[in-house]
């Protein structure tokens, strides 16, 4: 049974092979204070270090929202005028999100409600977004005359390319769960009814695959934004050898294939 490291958070196994981590605010729109924030991270290093037991993690969000950024009120309390306590909060979170680009595991968002500002950037660390149709999503710093700490500046124009997400920093406008689908922002939008069974189904769906064969192809993907095209096919060349040589799962799956084209 896995211990949850804080009251702020949840952590538990719905499915076999996919950990799920539940931010667990719900009063404050699951807003990141420091605790909240070193225990997400604690969790997420927990996770990768769990690689080839834990396939796919899942982040959301309890109540009325996945996550409305970092908590204002307590940042306004005192860690916003201690200019080194500020920048340690956001060091943490850079370092938080990521540990989630960099983890083995597929992660998945199921974004409810809200994911604003650091909330946003927090689904954008993740791999693969699962939405509620109706969701708000949005960066929203420059609307309080903030800047990310987040990596929205760097992740959003990779995702939805650079005059779409210029024009969102820039107006701090939200998306909805179902524009955010239709830009590529969001891999799958669905009725809120459903957003828990479509996140788990295809959580489930992942986990089938060999672990080593998740991990690798998540890392090829993720290279593609840094290498030329020339560079990065042969890298895909010398992660496929590489695989080869670690993993049976691979013979397996092409007699697997075989033998089922014969049938």
């Amino acid at each position: 049974m896995l211990q949850s490291p804080t009251p702020a958070l949840r952590v538990d196994e719905p499915r076999p092979q996919v950990r799920r981590i539940t931010l667990n605010r719900p009063e404050r729109m699951n807003a990141l204070d420091g605790p909240t924030l070193q225990a997400l991270n604690d969790a997420v290093r927990d996770c990768a270090a769990a690689e080839g037991a834990v396939k796919v993690l899942v982040v959301r969000g309890s109540g009325r929202a996945f996550c409305a950024g970092n908590d204002l009120k307590w940042l306004a309390g005192g860690v916003l005028a201690d200019r080194a306590a500020h920048q340690r909060h956001q060091d943490l979170m850079q370092d938080t999100f990521e540990r989630l680009e960099s983890a083995p595991q597929i992660v998945l968002a199921s974004v409810n409600g809200f994911a604003v500002a650091g909330g946003f950037e927090l689904a954008l660390a993740c791999d693969l977004v699962v939405a509620d149709e109706a969701a708000l999503l949005g960066d929203e710093h420059i609307r309080r005359n903030l800047l990310p700490s987040g990596g929205s500046s760097q992740r959003l124009p990779r995702r939805i390319g650079l005059h779409r997400a210029l024009y969102y920093l820039v107006t701090g406008r939200r998306m909805t769960g179902r524009e955010a689908e239709a830009m590529g922002l969001a891999a799958l939008a669905v009725p809120a009814a459903e957003l828990e069974a479509a996140t788990l189904q295809l959580a489930q769906e992942i986990a089938t695959a060999d672990a080593l064969a998740l991990a690798s192809m998540k890392q090829m993907a993720r290279r593609a934004l840094e290498l030329p095209l020339a560079d990065g096919l042969r890298y895909e060349r010398w992660m496929q050898h590489r695989y080869r040589t670690q993993s049976p799962a691979l013979e397996a799956g092409v007699q697997g294939f075989a033998a089922g084209s014969n049938g």
